[in-house]
């Protein structure tokens, strides 16, 4: 019981957690579709930013995904501008989505480089600080989450205002702080701030967390063999969860009450309240709590020798379960899907700002130029071929930088996707061979190797070659038009052999980056010559499609 015990703590965790992530900016009540007309309107950098923050935090209840777009749009406006204050709010933001999201590592990184701003405020660093107690947590490092958390609730303190929004950052951290010493099993500092935590909530009547809190006690009271005071907590919080008519919170207190009574085997209530909070999370969508009441009725049911219903409650189980995997899974798909489209847009990004800067100091240089070249037709007539002389130098020294540019660009788009496929060949070998020794082992290793197949395979990169014909197209834009306006009958396997050679990539090389065999490189190789009329003459294959041009 202890595991689900746990497992009950740490929903009630998550929901008073994110309490502390809610804006108190009257403009965040605007609906959706209204701050979108207001992002189409807006003409300033704080306008777009407002409204496109503002979108993220409505979506992040409804449409995570969405969520993450509008936090990486508002990421990429603080990049262009550099400014530090919207840095920062873009910062927040988007560790917040990766937080509800579940991206745990990004989430980390994104609120460690808030905390190591100096030029965050007070506000800042309480949410950075009480983000990273929160990752701590989940990841089991409870020494480092409270020392996150002790940060957190002295910013907190220091605020020293009687706003209400601030009073539920601060009631929100204490609660948090609570349910950290009870899993320490520090049960007198854990009693110590949930008592602080529910006369907080009581001082600015927030039901929902007065609620959250008096379950969480009831729990602390029940390990501590209180069971007389657990039942007394929980059964107000039930009663102010059912006046306030907050089915998800009532479904999550009759969980907490039949797993209770399943404890102190009353078979009778704990069957009773299960039930009733099976039948309210399924009306609610609510598959946690669905999952977590049905695995107890059939716990119960089996102590009870009752098969039948015991085999029920545990297909109800399965079903949930099966549900939330495809849900998660789905989730990390849109996930990955978006944070490519971020990495994407924020390199395209990057490329114009390069190509406005290299245009800018080219008309720079055209000016200067131009001056001397007026200044020496009006004072140095006779020097005229001189002149014309230096010039084609420059010119000559400039394509030569030009060219040797592109051989360093080629040189490190052949080494940067040659180790990334050894990347990808590694991470293949090591699942495989993870898979082929997960049968030999107990159940609990099975799940672990499992996860981390997971893992390692969430790392694969299947679309390089994809990039590498984006990114190759960037650096030789001309060459793809050449080859195709000289040699039509190409197939598009044949032009990216001809991009390889261009490259001056090995038969081994390309090998390795098309997953085809070294003997049929060399045959498309030979069947290459002949379509580029190449055959029975001395001329080298790489030579020739390097020198390729209009002419």
């Amino acid at each position: 019981m202890k595991r689900e015990s746990l497992f009950l703590l740490k929903i009630f965790f998550i929901v008073i957690c994110f309490i502390f992530q809610i804006t108190y900016c009257n403009a965040a009540r605007k609906s959706i579709d209204s701050l979108k007309t207001r992002l189409s309107q807006a003409h300033t950098t704080a306008e777009k930013a407002e409204a496109i923050l503002k979108l993220s935090e409505l979506t992040s209840d409804t449409d995570k995904r969405l969520a993450l777009v509008y936090a990486e749009e508002l990421m990429l406006l603080a990049h262009k501008v550099q400014l530090d204050t919207l840095t920062l709010k873009a910062q927040l933001n988007l560790a917040k989505v990766n937080l509800l999201i579940g991206n745990y590592p990004r989430a980390l990184d994104l609120y460690q480089e808030v905390a190591q701003n100096k030029t965050g405020n007070t506000d800042d660093l309480l949410k950075a600080y009480n983000g990273i107690g929160i990752i701590n947590y989940y990841q089991r490092d409870y020494k480092n989450a409270e020392v996150a958390y002790k940060k957190a609730l002295s910013y907190a303190s220091s605020l020293k205002s009687e706003k209400a929004s601030e009073k539920i950052l601060q009631q929100s951290l204490l609660n948090n702080l609570g349910i950290l010493y009870e899993e320490m099993k520090n049960y007198p500092e854990s009693n110590y701030y949930y008592d602080e935590a529910l006369k907080l909530s009581r001082q600015i009547n927030d039901k929902t967390t007065i609620a959250h809190v008096l379950t969480n006690q009831g729990r602390l009271y029940h390990k501590q063999g209180k069971d007389d005071l657990a039942l007394q907590h929980y059964e107000e919080a039930l009663a102010i969860r059912q006046e306030r008519n907050d089915k998800s919170g009532v479904a999550l207190s009759y969980d907490g009450l039949g797993e209770f009574y399943l404890e102190l085997k009353n078979y009778t209530l704990a069957e009773k309240y299960l039930k009733h909070a099976i039948e309210l999370a399924q009306q609610t969508g609510d598959l946690l709590t669905v999952k977590r009441s049905s695995e107890n009725l059939y716990k119960l049911y089996q102590k009870l020798e009752k098969y039948k219903l015991a085999f029920d409650a545990l297909m109800l189980n399965k079903q949930a379960s099966d549900s939330l995997f495809n849900d998660e899974r789905a989730n990390k798909i849109r996930q990955l899907k978006t944070e490519f489209e971020f990495e994407r847009r924020h390199s395209e990004d990057k490329a114009r700002q390069r190509e406005k800067e290299l245009t800018y100091l080219m008309i720079g240089v055209g000016l200067v130029l131009s001056l001397i070249i007026v200044s020496l037709l009006f004072f140095l007539q006779r020097n005229k071929i001189r002149r014309s002389l230096l010039e084609q130098a420059h010119l000559t020294l400039e394509k030569e930088n030009l060219e040797k540019d592109i051989k360093l660009k080629d040189k490190e788009l052949t080494t940067s996707t040659i180790h990334l496929m050894q990347k990808n060949e590694l991470i293949d070998d090591i699942s495989d061979k993870l898979l082929k020794i997960k049968p030999n082992m107990d159940v609990e290793y099975q799940q672990a190797i499992q996860r981390v197949v997971t893992d390692l395979q969430s790392n694969l990169r299947p679309e390089l070659l994809k990039e590498f014909e984006f990114r190759f197209q960037q650096v030789h834009e001309e060459f793809f038009d050449i080859l195709n306006a000289k040699f039509p009958n190409l197939t598009p396997s044949e032009r990216k052999l001809c991009a390889f050679l261009k490259l001056g990539m090995t038969t081994k090389e390309i090998s390795a980056i098309t997953y085809q065999n070294i003997k049929a490189i060399e045959i498309a190789r030979t069947r290459l010559r002949k379509k580029l009329n190449l055959t029975n003459q001395d001329q080298n294959l790489v030579t020739f499609l390097s020198q390729l041009s209009h002419s």
